[in-house]
């Protein structure tokens, strides 16, 4: 007869020590016997009970009724039924509530106006089906996985701000259980020479690419971040450049850049989605490490309307550069950037809404890290300092140094690619 000690059992049943002492205090499962050095010795009828109590744990029976039903003297048939009607009873609530967020999302498509839908509503509604705080962020996390563009508008809609929607979508996306405060996230970057991958010479690589770029041409650059793009575009165009972000803080900081160089900068808080632009106005959109945030899609889409005729759209967009990445990469971007296309997909995706490519290429590693990965953990283990003890904080950091990492060492499976495109 075959003797388990208790850490194989647990092994064997995927428990915790802890639970098997629980289950023995409580008298579900008491060992057969004990070892000469008196360690618990649980046999195969033992075994043979610990299945049958995982099962019903499985069926989601509380352990007072399982310890009825492991008892022979007890009818099963009572408590199994009880349980099967509670179990009906939550499918019921369910599909209930599956009922009225569908409702909602219907509501919330037809407009802000015609949906009177607001986020003091939305809590309410929330409040009203069940939802509590993990299921909501599950929810948001899957409505960012299936459709960041729609995700996005849904939350304009409710009446957040550009910049309060962004937010909303960086919890989902970037951190597992969404325990990070913007605040930190903000107070990490902000001081940052890029908020992503990005140098002066894949700047300059694309900015030759534009062979037919008129002479003064009128330039938007798209969520510029602090603008080191920007100043490398005014200084090389020789013309005024519209930048605009939604974050203050690093629109100053471009304002005081493009001051100290003389160059001819004008700045704009403003959203990139519905931007207030005439149609055919711009000769030239700019938008490196910042067309993720509406979708590359409704990007490509939206963008076009601002574009002249012939005019060039500018971007660089995370892709991967082989066809068959390992497997821990694969999970990882999968789960932080679902949207990650082949550099050739995205060409095509271009194309296919009326653009043609004027070229592309990978930007270096050097542009990861010089004036991105390399200050930002410089700056991760200043601020864990002043941070200490706050758990908010990790995980922005540990999310940070995760991303980091997983580009160290899978750089040659993804990146960043730069895409130059003419409007046809």
């Amino acid at each position: 007869m075959d003797n388990f000690r208790i850490t194989a059992l647990g092994r064997r049943f995927g428990l915790s020590r802890s639970t098997l002492l629980y289950y023995h205090r409580i008298g579900l499962l008491r060992p057969s016997g004990r070892s000469e050095a008196d360690y618990r010795l649980y046999s195969n009828a033992d075994c043979d009970r610990l299945a049958r109590i995982c099962a019903f744990r499985e069926a989601g029976i509380s352990l007072d009724d399982i310890a009825k039903l492991l008892d022979n003297d007890t009818p099963q048939g009572p408590i199994l039924e009880r349980r099967l009607r509670e179990v009906g009873q939550a499918v019921t609530a369910l599909k209930s509530q599956q009922r009225v967020i569908a409702g909602m999302l219907k509501t919330a498509a037809s407009g802000p106006d015609a949906a009177g839908l607001d986020r003091t509503l939305w809590l309410e509604l929330q409040r009203a089906c069940g939802l509590d705080a993990t299921a909501l962020r599950r929810w948001h996390t899957e409505f960012e996985c299936r459709a960041p563009a729609a995700h996005h508008a849904f939350l304009l809609r409710l009446g957040l701000s550009e910049k309060e929607a962004t937010e909303v979508r960086m919890l989902t996306r970037n951190i597992e259980n969404n325990t990070m405060s913007m605040h930190y996230f903000f107070e990490l970057f902000e001081g940052l020479p890029r908020q992503g991958p990005g140098c002066e010479d894949a700047t300059l690589q694309a900015l030759r690419l534009l062979k037919h770029l008129p002479a003064n041409p009128v330039v938007l650059d798209i969520g510029c971040g602090s603008g080191l793009q920007t100043l490398t575009l005014a200084r090389e165009l020789k013309t005024k450049i519209l930048a605009i972000d939604n974050h203050p803080p690093l629109l100053r900081r471009l304002d005081q850049a493009a001051r100290d160089a003389g160059l001819s900068v004008e700045t704009q808080e403003m959203s990139m989605i519905d931007m207030p632009f005439n149609p055919e106005h711009f000769d030239l959109l700019w938008a490196e490490g910042s067309i993720f945030i509406i979708g590359l899609t409704r990007g490509l889409q939206d963008f076009r309307k601002y574009l002249k005729p012939g005019g060039y759209l500018a971007f660089t967009e995370m892709c991967w550069f082989e066809a068959d990445p390992p497997a821990k990469i694969r999970t990882y971007l999968n789960r932080v950037y679902p949207d990650i296309r082949s550099m050739a997909r995205i060409c095509e995706l271009a194309e296919e809404h009326g653009y043609a490519l004027v070229d592309s290429f990978k930007l270096p590693t050097s542009a990861w890290w010089n004036d991105y990965y390399t200050p930002m953990l410089a700056r991760i283990q200043a601020l864990k300092e002043k941070n200490a003890g706050i758990s908010e904080a990790d995980a922005v950091y540990a999310a940070c140094e995760e991303e980091a990492d997983m580009h160290r060492r899978h750089c040659a499976s993804y990146g960043y690619g730069f895409f130059v495109m003419q409007k046809q």
